[in-house]
C-alpha cells in the first residue's frame, strides 16, 4: 500500500517534510510550499508551487519550482516553470515546460 501525503491548494506550508520511512512515501502537492521535502515519489500538480530543495527517487513536476531537485527520475510537464539546479539520472521535459538553471547528472557513489 503507498502513503500518500496531499497538499491541497488552499495550504501553504513551510518547514521540513520526511516521508521516507514510510514504504512507497508520495507527497502530491497541490498548494505551496517552501522549505525542504523528501520522498520515494514527489508530484507537484499544475498551478502549485515550491521554493527550496526536493530530493526524491522520482519527480513529476506539472507547476513552478525555484530552487533544487535531486531525484532519480524527472519529469517536467508542459506547464512547469523551473528556475533552479536538477539532478538526476534520468530526465523528460515536455513542450511548453520552462527551464532555467543547471542540469547535470547523479554521479555514482
Amino acid at each position: 500500500m503507498t502513503d500518500i501525503t496531499y497538499i491541497s491548494p488552499e495550504i501553504m506550508m513551510e518547514g521540513t517534510l520526511d516521508v521516507t520511512s514510510a514504504k512507497g512515501s508520495t507527497v502530491v502537492l497541490a498548494g505551496h510550499y517552501k522549505g525542504e521535502m523528501r520522498a520515494i515519489d514527489v508530484r507537484l500538480e499544475t498551478g502549485s508551487s515550491f521554493t527550496g530543495k526536493i530530493f526524491a527517487q522520482s519527480t513529476e513536476v506539472g507547476g513552478k519550482v525555484n530552487g533544487d531537485i535531486e531525484t532519480k527520475s524527472l519529469k517536467l510537464t508542459s506547464s512547469a516553470r523551473f528556475e533552479g539546479a536538477i539532478l538526476t539520472d534520468e530526465l523528460a521535459i515536455d513542450v511548453g515546460a520552462e527551464v532555467s538553471g543547471s542540469i547535470s547528472k547523479l554521479q555514482k557513489a
